[in-house]
């Protein structure tokens, strides 16, 4: 009878063992590509928390800014593909539809808001997750402006040259211009080009027939004109300064505004702590109307559909939309604006101002998701040799239309 005790015993020890460790997950490891740098040790304390929580699951982040889609296509082309990666919306929507996973019934999507939903939305599906609403535009220092006497912001580009008259006169370098990033032009011309009147979508769609060309869009050609002034006014060696230099720069008060968005806040505050921060509209000619500020998704977090953990990656995402930690992310760790529902409002600076543009209907949509994927790029190596007295306003504009053209057959 012992021997019979002893053994169920064993028996019952043995299937309680055997579940236990049917029932414990197996370690993850989730691997991230994205951009934003400048948020790295942001996104690091998002991968302990999601840990903590869950810690089976491991958040791997790689973290990149220069020659970021370069090498996001070199690793999908070989086969390296990551579990998640991060682009900008709509035309990348096209151009990594491939490889994205169909999340439209995930249920971090009720989370969302439907604005945001739409810009990884295409053929009806939802094909990724949208994390902040960005925005950019000159951001100025309110002491340096006030120091000056300048009170109104310039909304024409012949106001624009008056205030930077005015600081030149007491002392003080207007721009700090970070035009060794390429992706710091695509963000000065799409003010310009979106100034331009009519659809921008039918607008792509004619310099892509060979309906016009650039040097038909006179709005968008007056970006030279913006580059201009911002050289003249601008600190030495702008081509030599990247976007740490640039914001650092503005930061230390050597500038009294440059040219990012609500990315760059959290970097100038650390470097600042009292800082005073505004947004200036961009003028792009001599309508003050069409001066207003850029608005539109963020980064947008894709998952890969052929990821071997596609479940935890979609667990992830779920995690981020309804979690008070996911939910804060934008607004409190990133400082802006959330893009998921019952998302708490955020304290920082340029996206009140953000809120501020919005109500009085003073912005633009990000219309460089609109262009020919890889066009961005090459504009900011277009505009630099602009920049470096390499190339005229005339052979740019034309290196432009050739350049649309060629990316935008290529993607048909």
């Amino acid at each position: 009878m012992r021997r019979l005790m002893k053994a169920l015993l064993l028996a019952m020890l043995v299937l309680s063992l055997l579940s236990v460790c049917k029932a414990a997950p197996q370690p993850v490891t989730i691997r991230i590509l994205q951009y934003g740098p400048e948020n790295t040790e942001k996104f690091l304390d998002m991968g302990r928390q999601y840990h903590k929580e869950f810690p089976h699951v491991t958040l791997e982040f790689e973290i990149l800014q220069a020659d970021y889609n370069t090498v996001l296509k070199t690793r999908l082309n070989s086969g390296d593909v990551p579990d998640v990666f991060m682009t900008g919306a709509y035309n990348d929507n096209i151009t990594y539809y491939d490889y994205l996973a169909d999340l439209t019934h995930e249920p971090f999507v009720k989370n969302v808001y439907q604005s945001a939903l739409q810009s990884v939305t295409y053929k009806g599906k939802v094909l990724g997750f949208p994390l902040s609403s960005q925005s950019y535009g000159f951001i100025y220092d309110r002491d340096t402006l006030a120091k000056a006497g300048i009170s109104d912001l310039p909304r024409t580009l012949s106001e624009l040259r008056d205030m930077c008259a005015k600081l030149k006169a007491k002392g003080i370098t207007t721009f700090s211009n970070g035009y060794q990033e390429w992706w710091v032009f695509k963000h000065v011309f799409s003010h310009c080009m979106a100034a331009e009147d009519g659809d921008y979508v039918k607008t792509a769609e004619d310099l892509t027939r060979g309906i016009k060309t650039f040097a038909d869009l006179k709005a968008a050609m007056k970006v030279f004109d913006v580059i201009d002034l911002t050289v003249e006014y601008g600190q030495p060696k702008p081509l030599e300064t990247d976007f740490n230099a640039q914001v650092a720069q503005f930061a230390l008060g050597k500038t009294a505004m440059c040219h990012q968005g609500t990315w760059a806040e959290n970097m100038i505050l650390s470097m600042n702590p009292d800082a005073k921060l505004g947004f200036m509209a961009q003028p792009v000619n001599e309508d003050p109307s069409k001066a207003r500020l850029m608005v539109g998704t963020g980064g947008s977090y894709r998952i890969c559909k052929g990821s071997k953990n596609l479940a935890e990656a979609k667990k992830w995402l779920e995690w981020l939309s309804a979690s008070e930690y996911g939910k804060s992310f934008a607004p409190e760790k990133l400082k802006e604006v959330g893009t998921v529902k019952g998302a708490p409002p955020t304290d920082a600076q340029l996206a009140r101002e953000t809120s501020a543009f919005l109500a009085e209907g003073q912005t633009y949509p990000w219309i460089q998701d609109y262009w020919p994927d890889g066009f961005d790029q090459q504009l900011g190596t277009i505009l630099q040799a602009y920049v470096a007295g390499v190339k005229t306003r005339q052979q740019c504009t034309d290196e432009l239309t050739r350049t649309w053209v060629r990316l935008a057959n290529a993607q048909q």
